[in-house]
């Protein structure tokens, strides 16, 4: 009599496992498209594993149980169940060698003369199953209802243990490439499915090899499967949601971790040179290495081509791992039968020193993947250099904070006129009152406003604190002839800036001739985004137009000429420089005179004492700026400013 306990067990310890893994522990898998893609998909192979488990077993319960039942067609039924159990239990064994060839990464890719081989015993056995009604070979039924096993019962056996063996010597043969933990799991895995098997064949009537590979499963859900919804299809690796997972679950913890983050660049180089299928191949044999190298830390695929390895051992591991992946890719790699050289970029950060959530992690990688080695090659990133990437990406997000809260204030620095004797005009200078900018130079963090696209809505405050300081009665009865502000050269990237400041100075009722615009260029920027063109929009409009940094390139003499500049602000390093060169001093005349010869003033920046003003008056410049006559100050600071101006002038 067959005992049916054991296949009974079996079938709720699969539906158990089943249940578990569609329930919201793995609602982010996704099957992949197409048969051969599934055929090798870990998570698919396992569930396919546990449908079988399942069917099989309820098959042959339901089998036993009709042999002790005596009716009329009842025989029909009796070898359908038998058949069925067959059917799906060969399928099984095929399901576990795919789920080993998985977990190892072994699929021998785009072999499709491999492929066929490994399938020919599973389609010997169905064949031999399905044609069994005529045959009788694997088992039949006799006039009692009597189960038999047929003279080609061990072939079917056989030909299910292929895949065992399989998997087996796929698994001894790749155990390096995977975890420790895995390792175990997957030998337990291949232990109890084959006493399963043994136990089965020597005692037919135990019916335990469903329940062995059963529980089985169950051993490879707890350790294998409870990430498998986090394996990266390609890799084998943990994915990001895993990554995301674990480094959550330490930093909430406070559990000290090193995390090594690696990118390799010249991807997109190899695939044209080669194909896809290439940068496959690389990513297959480096995420190999980084797992046998990484004994002592987790291995995760973060995206295509980066890739993060944790480690708990807080020390000398990550350092040492970092120098290894380092001088691995230094050298050469075996792709497409070819001797092909990758780059990387290496760091090493700590939790929680350096980073205090897992925000901050993907901030660092916002920043890190648009990282410029100073170096060609592969390189290591100075730990200094890291904090300073998580410091300015943390920048960003007050500054954000900052913009949108309104946080902001205009400061005004004195330009004075070395002919009228006064302080003719201001330069409006952004301000943010708010830590940590307020400890900070603006050229910190105007070129972080420039890079998050912040700068268009600071450069209409600014404009609008501008206009309604020029409205205030106080200024109308004053020295000031106008107001400069700066415009940076990203707020031309709105094709609506003209507007916007028309919009602006109309609704304060503010000629625009009271405005100066300046703008700071580098390099060809003025060439860019229809500067030219705007700057000729504002001057048809009544604004006056300043060039900043004039004297730091060539190229600031060629666009002077071509947009004619109402005033030229010579660059403050230029007087600096005077006193370390001995033809410095004509230098700056030669400057101040071409630049008369276009027609436009001067403004003579960083004038901090009474000696570099000499030298600017001797110059003959027209306007001085800098700290000499005062540093940008508030409004109300600029005003007392002027008063106090006044009363030294009688």
């Amino acid at each position: 009599m067959y005992a049916i306990s054991f296949e009974i067990s079996a079938f709720f310890l699969s539906l158990l496992c089943f249940v578990y893994c569609l329930t919201a522990k793995r609602k982010q898998y996704v099957p992949p498209k197409g048969i051969s893609r599934r055929a090798f998909d870990q998570h698919f192979q396992f569930l396919m594993m546990l449908v079988t488990n399942m069917v099989s077993s309820i098959s042959s319960v339901i089998g036993v149980y009709l042999t002790t039942i005596q009716a009329d067609g009842i025989t029909f039924w009796q070898y359908l169940f038998h058949a069925l159990y067959f059917i799906f239990h060969t399928t099984l064994s095929l399901a576990f060698g795919l789920y080993i060839i998985s977990v190892t990464n072994s699929n021998p890719k785009n072999n499709k003369v491999l492929h066929v081989l490994f399938f020919i015993p599973y389609v010997i056995a169905e064949i031999l199953i399905l044609t069994n009604h005529w045959t009788g070979w694997c088992f039949y039924m006799d006039a009692q209802s009597v189960y038999h096993r047929g003279p080609l019962m061990l072939l079917l056996y056989g030909l299910a243990a292929f895949y065992i063996v399989v998997g087996f010597v796929t698994f001894i043969r790749r155990m390096k490439a995977i975890t420790k933990a895995d390792s175990i799991a997957v030998g337990l895995f291949i232990i109890l499915a084959t006493l399963g098997i043994v136990v089965q064949a020597v005692k037919s009537d135990w019916l335990v090899e469903l329940f062995a590979e059963a529980l089985a499963c169950l051993v490879i859900m707890m350790v294998l499967e409870e990430k498998a919804g986090h394996i990266d299809q390609m890799t084998a690796l943990l994915n990001r949601f895993a990554f995301s997972e674990n480094v959550k679950r330490q930093l909430s913890g406070k559990l000290p971790f090193d995390l090594v983050i690696i990118k390799v660049t010249g991807i997109g180089s190899l695939i044209k040179r080669f194909n896809e299928r290439t940068a496959d191949e690389f990513f297959l044999q480096f995420a190999t290495y980084l797992s046998v190298t990484a004994t002592d830390g987790t291995v995760y695929s973060y995206r295509r081509g980066e890739f993060m390895v944790t480690f708990e051992n807080v020390g000398e591991s990550a350092p040492s791992f970092a120098e290894k992946v380092l001088e691995r890719l230094r050298s050469q790699w075996k792709l497409s039968g070819a001797d092909i050289l990758m780059d990387g970029i290496v760091a090493v950060i700590n939790a929680p020193k350096d980073i205090q959530s897992y925000d901050e992690i993907e901030d660092l990688m916002s920043a890190y993947a648009n990282y410029q080695p100073n170096e060609k090659g592969s390189c290591l990133i100075p730990h200094e250099e890291v904090q300073s990437m998580i410091l300015l990406r943390e920048y960003e997000d007050t500054l954000r904070h900052v913009v949108v809260g309104h946080q902001l204030c205009a400061y005004f620095q004195p330009i004075y006129s070395l002919k009228d004797k006064a302080t003719i005009s201001a330069e409006a200078l952004l301000r943010v009152p708010t830590a940590p900018f307020n400890s900070l130079s603006p050229e910190i963090y105007i070129p972080i406003a420039e890079k998050t696209g912040l700068i268009r809505e600071i450069g209409l405050f600014v404009f609008e604190e501008v206009c309604k300081f020029l409205n205030e009665d106080s200024l109308k009865s004053s020295t000031i002839c106008y107001i400069e502000l700066n415009l940076s050269i990203y707020q031309f990237l709105s094709q609506n800036l003209v507007q916007d400041f028309e919009d602006i100075r109309k609704k304060y009722d503010v000629p625009a001739s009271k405005i100066n615009l300046e703008v700071t260029e580098s390099g060809n920027a003025l060439d860019k985004y229809e500067v030219l063109r705007a700057l000729a929009e504002f001057r048809s409009l009544g604004y006056t137009l300043s060039l900043d940094d004039f004297g730091t390139g060539y190229s600031n003499f060629v666009r002077m000429v071509r947009c004619k500049f109402d005033n030229i602000k010579i660059d403050k390093s230029i007087l600096w420089d005077l006193g370390k060169e001995d033809n410095g001093l004509e230098t700056l005349r030669s400057l101040t005179s071409f630049i008369k010869l276009q027609g436009s003033n001067i403004v003579q920046e960083g004038v901090e004492s009474k000696e570099q003003l000499v030298l600017a008056e001797t110059c003959d410049v027209d306007y001085i700026q800098g700290f000499y006559f005062g540093k940008a100050m508030p409004k109300d600071e600029f005003y007392q400013y002027l008063e106090n101006e006044a009363r030294a002038r009688g």
